[in-house]
């Protein structure tokens, strides 16, 4: 069997492998504060470097988001500070859908920032 071009996993550690844009909108519309993220990653780039893309609701449903395409100096966030009811799925749903096509042009919907681990910690408590 063929490696997975894309495979999508959830905060609960449910995965899916090669979903189609439609499966991936469903996983982001399903999002709650019960199960606040989406990790995207191209398994067939796995090396030594990482490659994925990360968003995660905020406490007030404000988003933020994380790719990698490589090592350490390769890896940016964004934040999205509008709700999904309020226009921020309008942002975030079509970043999500262009990096898991690997379509060109998804970087310039947000203003990435180069991730400095010892100053931004999103993802835990």
């Amino acid at each position: 069997m063929a490696e997975p071009r894309l495979r999508v996993t959830d905060a609960v550690g449910q995965s899916w492998d090669d979903p189609s844009e439609a499966q991936i909108q469903r996983l982001y519309a399903g999002l709650n504060l019960s199960c606040p993220f989406l990790i995207l990653e191209h398994p067939d780039l796995w090396d030594d470097d990482q490659h994925y893309l990360q968003m995660a609701l905020n406490d007030d449903l404000s988003m933020v988001l994380e790719y990698r395409d490589g090592g350490p100096a390769e890896h940016y966030r964004a934040e999205v500070p509008l709700q999904s009811e309020y226009g921020g799925d309008e942002i975030v749903v079509p970043v999500l859908l262009a990096w898991a096509a690997r379509r060109q042009g998804w970087r310039g919907a947000l203003p990435w920032v180069r991730w400095d681990v010892s100053r931004q910690e999103p993802w835990s408590d």
